[in-house]
């Protein structure tokens, strides 16, 4: 079970904020609906729709498998570390491919995958999709 509230995620909503969420989510769905990624972006929307659950900022849904393949996070400040590590709790509980954690202010990526734990390289460039997050936000 997890250990922290389940409102966690998604509370945060500055105009900066959410200006960081609709860029990437924007980028996403262009290449979505292009046909080149196959995973449908979705804003602020629970991992699991069973049951009360975490909001990521954006989440990457595979519609054919019914999974949730990618988890997106922005934040700010101080709470880089607090949040890769709901990612990264996120990540191994309900057994999602890849997360991210964006601190809009830095541009700083840090990034968490299944099974491997925290990636420094590329740590923007999501394997999932073959493309860099980071593009969707300069």
């Amino acid at each position: 079970m997890l250990d922290y509230p389940v409102q966690f995620l998604g509370v945060n909503a500055p105009k900066e904020h959410q200006r960081v969420i609709r860029r990437i989510t924007t980028g996403l769905d262009i290449l979505y609906i292009s046909g080149q990624i196959k995973f449908e972006p979705f804003p602020e929307t629970m991992i699991s729709e069973g049951s009360s659950s975490p909001t990521p900022d954006v989440l990457l849904y595979d519609n054919i498998n019914r999974t949730n393949v990618v988890l997106i996070e922005v934040t700010t400040g101080d709470s880089l570390k607090k949040d890769f590590k709901k990612i990264s709790n996120l990540i191994e509980e309900y057994e999602i491919e890849e997360g991210f954690v964006y601190e809009y202010q830095r541009k700083i990526w840090r990034k968490y995958k299944l099974g491997i734990g925290e990636i420094i390289e590329n740590a923007s460039f999501c394997d999932a999709i073959g493309y860099d997050l980071n593009d969707f936000v300069k």
